[in-house]
Formats: C-alpha cells, sequence, structure tokens
C-alpha cells in the first residue's frame, strides 16, 4: 500500500466517533448472542427477539457516524475539492441516515415488536 493511502486510513480511524466503535462492537456481540443462544440463553425465549433488536439499534447508529466522519474528514482536508467533497458526503450521509432511520425504526417497531 502507498504511504499516502496509509496516511489517510488512520486519519480516518483517528476522527472516527467512539460511538462507531460501540455500535460495531454491538453488532458483532449481538450476532454472537444470537449464534450461541441455545447454550447462553437456553430457558430465556426472549433472547433471540432481544439479540435482533440490539443489532437492529446498533445498526441504525452507523449511518449517523458515518457521516459524522465524513464531516470531521472536511475539517481536517486542506484543499478546498476535498472539502467540498466530504462536506457533500457528510451532507448526503446525513439525509440518507435521516431516511434509514425513520424507516428502519418503523421497520423495527412494526416487524420486531
Amino acid at each position: 500500500m502507498s504511504s499516502s493511502l496509509v496516511q489517510f486510513l488512520r486519519l480516518v480511524l483517528r476522527l472516527a466517533p467512539p460511538l462507531l466503535w460501540w455500535a460495531l462492537g454491538g453488532i458483532g456481540l449481538g450476532i454472537l448472542s444470537g449464534a450461541f443462544r441455545q447454550e447462553l440463553w437456553p430457558h430465556t425465549p426472549a433472547a433471540e427477539k432481544l439479540s435482533a433488536v440490539f443489532i437492529t439499534v446498533c445498526l441504525l447508529s452507523l449511518p449517523w457516524t458515518v457521516a459524522c466522519t465524513a464531516w470531521r474528514l472536511a475539517d481536517a482536508v486542506q484543499s478546498f475539492f476535498w472539502k467540498a467533497v466530504w462536506r457533500f458526503t457528510a451532507v448526503a450521509g446525513f439525509a440518507s441516515a435521516l431516511a434509514v432511520s425513520l424507516g428502519g425504526g418503523l421497520l423495527a417497531l412494526f416487524v420486531l415488536v
């Protein structure tokens, strides 16, 4: 890999909000909890549904954190062109995060509950 790509990835990882890492960890734990439901929760029938709700909530927070990372990245770059690209990406990300959250929240409300 080129050094500029590695430098860019380091910048993105440094600027990513902590909520992103919490959400990714929550998704991993939710998947493990659902996969090992019989071993971890043998006498709890609601564990599978609770695991699905937990994964859904974590998934719904991902678009917001990605858009926030793009906004922070726009603050960190020097070039006007890349600032504009990352700002546009962030605004589009916030708009799509709103749509996904509303749609996913309603879907989760009607399907999982």
